[in-house]
């Protein structure tokens, strides 16, 4: 695979997920863009016979995230504030918000382990064997945390749900998770 193709393949999928870690847009366009100079620096270190390289480009994507959090100093965006002040159907716009912090914090609340397995599965749409190899667990273990960790943010939802949206109660019906 070239650098192009692997920019095309990977591109979407390295920054969605990026972005679910890190919560702000440039800050995850600056870690993907530094995702693939790595890849393009290290291309010839690849090795198929060791994981696929799906794992291989989520590995250093996760090193990357790692390293953003320890040089990262908190910062306002201007553009964020922004872009906040011109959306127009704002009470929509705090529910929507107020349930996505509520998924971020329960997610936040979940070790590093269990954060990426859900993080990788059903944002980066990674097979339990892919994300098995890339943080180096077995295929039944990825799906035992899978399922536990699934049921806890349920929980955790449904409660928040019932004690923060009496007029949503449906808000707690997580069918993606």
């Amino acid at each position: 695979m070239n650098p192009e193709e692997i920019f095309e393949t990977y591109y979407d999928k390295i920054y969605s997920f990026t972005l679910l870690r890190v919560g702000n847009v440039h800050d995850a366009e600056d870690i993907a863009c530094n995702v693939f100079l790595k890849v393009v620096e290290k291309l010839h270190t690849y090795n198929s016979s060791i994981a696929a390289f799906s794992t291989w480009i989520f590995t250093i994507t996760l090193n990357e995230i790692r390293m953003y959090y320890r040089r990262r100093k908190p910062v306002c965006s201007l553009d964020d504030i922004n872009e906040l002040a011109n959306q127009l159907d704002i009470e929509e716009n705090i529910l929507r918000h107020e349930e996505r912090t509520t998924l971020l914090k329960a997610l936040d609340k979940l070790d590093e382990k269990r954060k990426s397995i859900i993080l990788l599965k059903y944002f980066a749409d990674f097979s339990d064997r892919q994300i098995a190899e890339a943080l180096g667990l077995s295929e039944k273990n990825v799906g035992v945390i899978l399922s536990r960790t699934k049921k806890a943010l349920r929980d955790t939802l449904i409660r928040y749900s019932d004690s923060s949206f009496p007029a949503h109660k449906d808000a707690g019906n997580v069918k993606a998770i």
